[in-house]
């Protein structure tokens, strides 16, 4: 299993030495990366910043694909830059990133942008209006006051979902991609736990996988923690794993957090999933970590995830 991947955790820490909420993307026979880079919390994320590699631990940084340098004083995505994900469809690449402007009193919404290559130039959709505001709430229109860590995913049939976080909860919404239109109205995916480990949750990535649908989060309730929920149908019930969190840096030593992860497939086919790790030595910087992660006959998520300083061979 695995041929092309023999790691140890963190992985290429000499080359990408800081980051968030990483998404990894298979183009080709090549890997892509991309996450939030520092600064994380004082609104001065420079962008989006793109790596590539071919074997999963020697990266190249490519550069930025998006700048905050587009943003005015007055635009809505001014700051932050948060959690920036890459969904290809239909031959076209679509990048979400999550943005605010304080001074406007928009908090974190999904810019959407497109590029006929992954590393191309991209233009942005929805540079007009965010999504998500205290207004559109009041009135009705939409379920969350802002949304966080947008997530694409496209079922076989087509249709297109985003999913945001937003306060306690992950919320859906049917998106036509090309216009960056959200269609009807939203659908709550994961609801918190009033005094469980997940009762702040966000960093959501769908999948599907032999007909079942997996909503991947993270909770930062107790620590930095991924759960998983289970649904027969896109729009639910989804039911939270029994055995949740499945990944947990409680009770590993080194580990202080683990969480905010994306599944992406390898160059045979199989299913890794990325997440980012900080160590008990280093709370401040963050770090890339992959582990392989798969399903048991019940089709319920197996993984040996977190892992820290172990190397693997497995071919």
């Amino acid at each position: 299993m695995y041929n092309d991947f023999i790691y140890k955790n963190p992985i290429a820490t000499d080359v990408i030495r800081n980051i968030r909420d990483p998404l990894i993307i298979l183009e080709g026979d090549t890997y892509y990366l991309t996450g939030t880079i520092p600064p994380y919390w004082n609104g001065k994320s420079e962008g989006v910043m793109l790596w590539k590699s071919g074997d999963l631990q020697k990266w190249e940084k490519i550069g930025f694909i998006l700048h905050r340098s587009l943003a005015s004083h007055d635009s809505w995505f001014r700051d932050y830059w948060w959690a920036p994900e890459i969904h290809k469809k239909d031959g076209k690449f679509y990048l979400t990133v999550n943005c605010r402007n304080d001074d406007i009193g928009v908090g974190q919404n999904p810019l959407i942008a497109v590029s006929d290559t992954i590393d191309g130039n991209y233009r942005i959709l929805n540079d007009k209006e965010p999504y998500f505001t205290q207004k559109k709430y009041d009135e009705g229109l939409h379920p969350c006051i802002n949304g966080n860590d947008a997530n694409l995913f496209t079922d076989n049939d087509g249709k297109t979902y985003i999913s945001v976080c937003s306060g306690k909860g992950i919320f859906m919404f049917e998106i036509n991609l090309e216009n960056a239109k959200l269609i009807g109205e939203g659908m709550s995916v994961i609801e918190a736990s009033e005094n469980g480990w997940d009762t702040k949750n966000e960093g959501q990535f769908i999948i599907k996988y032999n007909n079942t649908y997996y909503c991947f989060y993270s909770s930062f309730t107790r620590s930095y923690e991924i759960g998983v929920a289970y649904a027969e149908n896109i729009k639910g019930p989804w039911i939270k794993d029994a055995k949740n969190p499945i990944i947990t840096p409680i009770g590993v030593d080194g580990l202080y957090h683990s969480g905010h992860n994306c599944i992406f497939t390898n160059k045979d086919g199989e299913l890794l999933t990325a997440y980012h790790i900080t160590l008990d030595t280093d709370h401040d910087t963050q770090l890339l970590a992959i582990d392989p992660i798969g399903f048991d006959e019940n089709g319920r998520v197996v993984t040996p995830a977190p892992t820290l300083d172990n190397m693997r061979d497995e071919r």
